[in-house]
């Protein structure tokens, strides 16, 4: 059952890729997205970005400071540099 999700998922991934792949003429057109993205997704986009690249870069210095310990307690202190 679980590998007809995997399946049915990566079908779905792969249909939604190729679709998108039609509407992009130029690499200027893929980097903004035609400009047609409304604030929300932008929003959400950005967040994602930056949360990704703090995991990769911040939580491995956490984690040389300050053990595991300290990639545990990471995203609370997150929160509270906010």
């Amino acid at each position: 059952m679980l590998l007809w999700f995997v399946i049915l998922y990566l079908m779905v991934s792969v249909g939604i890729g190729l679709f998108a792949a039609t509407r992009v003429h130029n690499a200027k057109d893929f980097a903004v997205a035609g400009r047609r993205l409304p604030l929300p997704v932008v929003t959400a986009t950005v967040f994602a970005t930056w949360f990704g690249a703090e995991a990769v870069f911040g939580v491995s210095a956490t984690f040389v400071k300050d053990g595991l310990g300290g990639v545990v307690a990471d995203p609370l202190r997150l929160l509270r540099c906010a």
